[in-house]
């Protein structure tokens, strides 16, 4: 009797080992589960947020200084998470139904042709350090940016004529640059398409056309 006391004591104390390890086990799968849970609700939550700061644009009213806004953030984007953090390249592609001409003939922007946000900046870049080039320069004192307001008389009154065929060219180099960028920033675009990730939803390309 004494032993099969001992051994039903011994049996039930297995059992309570058991169910004790069931127990637990289920206690850390569940909490497991929520982690889990937890975890998805966070990075769903992360993706909603990065894809709003781009749902903005898709519309069809924006204008090129959104679209040279957007490129600007696309390209500090890639630099930022795509290079150094190795999250999936964004990027954009717009197309041009008319070209961009600076001075003398000079294509900015062409018709036939898909810029994405590195080609977008670096247009924007070209174009301002054009503007910057000429714009900055000096004849009598002052600036190409000074002159460009003034009438051929008055640039000959105050310059003379025997360098005003030189200085009216860097004007119109000038000015031809400054209305490109004018020109660009004033055009009206629509969105094409936005393409996501299949894997995690977030925004990988977003598609512009000139209205």
């Amino acid at each position: 009797m004494e032993n099969a006391s001992k051994a039903l004591i011994i049996a039930g104390g297995v059992l309570i080992a058991l169910i004790v390890i069931s127990l637990l086990v289920m206690f850390f799968g569940n909490i497991k589960h929520l982690m889990n849970i937890e975890h998805k609700v966070d990075v769903s939550d992360q993706v909603t947020e990065f894809n709003k700061q781009y749902d903005v644009y898709y519309r069809d009213n924006l204008y090129g200084s959104d679209i040279l806004s957007l490129a600007n953030k696309i390209y500090d984007y890639n630099k930022r998470e795509h290079e150094e953090e190795a999250y999936a390249k964004l990027d954009m592609e717009v197309t041009f139904k008319s070209k961009i001409i600076a001075y003398n003939s000079e294509v900015i922007i062409e018709t036939k042709q898909i810029y994405n946000s590195n080609t977008i900046k670096k247009k924007i870049e070209y174009i301002d350090s054009n503007i910057q080039k000429y714009g900055k320069q000096k004849v009598s004192g002052k600036t190409i940016e000074a002159l460009s307001g003034l009438r051929t008389n008055e640039l000959e009154e105050l310059l003379g004529t025997e360098n005003i065929t030189e200085v009216q060219t860097k004007i119109n180099y000038y000015l031809g640059y400054k209305s490109a960028l004018t020109t660009l920033k004033a055009k009206t675009f629509k969105k094409e398409k936005f393409e996501y990730d299949d894997t995690n939803g977030r925004i990988t390309k977003m598609v512009f056309k000139e209205n």
